[in-house]
């Protein structure tokens, strides 16, 4: 639906900085691990050897955890993909769901088409569409973050999302067609792209991806979307990507 989507993509605007880090950022001063991790690290001294030591760091705040059992398993199984998918549990489930072995090739994730596969069965394997259909944000932060880290930038993402995706724009794209909706106005305003009536056949394939992971199905299930689909698919993706990130830019230096 167009308010599920919204919390989605205002979810893995935050989670991946903006759609500019699809690879956790592991990089911190000291001082700033005392206030990321003040549990695991109360004093400037404790968190010392661990500042601008990615692997370490990883090892450290992931390990033993999370499924993560070897002693790199935090490094390996750190943040990557818009999701920022985390730990070898997860690497190993969503990796089943979309007919990845992410546990053996974990960068894999950094692919733009496998990361949105796997943002996608996190979303459906943990139940997001029930407190977004509440339009709960502080509910699917919760499950998306583990937490409430950086909840008034994503309710900042939010609202720009229903900008671009509220419910008019989104009937206007099946109905129209994306050249002549709202959304792709701005989009070939943006873009200078004349391509974009496949974003009315993206907006048909994320609901079936989602379904077929939903009803207990692979990615192999999906083999019946043509090949030429499933491309544009992934040009889409990219290009509202793009567009959402430059209109939140836009937006912040106007002080919306």
């Amino acid at each position: 639906t167009p308010l599920r989507l919204c919390h989605f993509m205002a979810q893995m605007y935050v989670e991946s900085g903006g759609f500019r880090s699809i690879e956790e950022n592991l990089r911190y001063s000291a001082k700033r691990l005392t206030q990321v991790w003040p549990k695991r690290f109360p004093t400037l001294a404790s968190a010392q050897p661990f500042a601008n030591n990615p692997k370490a760091l990883a090892n450290k705040v992931y390990g033993g955890r999370m499924g993560n059992t070897g002693a790199d398993d935090g490094w390996l199984y750190r943040g990557r993909g818009p999701k920022q998918i985390t730990g070898k549990d997860n690497y190993r489930q969503l990796g089943r769901m979309i007919g990845v072995d992410l546990v053996k090739d974990p960068d894999a994730l950094l692919d733009p088409a496998i990361g949105i596969k796997a943002a996608i069965a996190f979303w459906t394997k943990n139940g997001c569409n029930k407190p977004a259909d509440r339009n709960d944000i502080r509910a699917v932060t919760k499950i998306v973050n583990g937490g409430y880290n950086g909840l008034a930038d994503r309710r900042a993402a939010f609202r720009k999302a229903v900008e671009i995706w509220g419910e008019d724009d989104i009937s206007e794209i099946g109905a129209k067609g994306a050249s002549t909706s709202n959304i792709g106005k701005a989009s070939l305003a943006a873009g200078g792209l004349g391509t974009l009536g496949v974003v009315g056949q993206a907006a048909e394939i994320v609901p079936q991806m989602a379904y077929t992971l939903e009803s207990g199905g692979s990615i192999a299930d999906l083999i019946g979307i043509p090949l030429i689909t499933l491309v544009l698919f992934v040009a889409v993706v990219a290009l509202i990507v793009y567009i959402f990130r430059d209109r939140l830019f836009i937006a912040r230096h106007e002080g919306l």
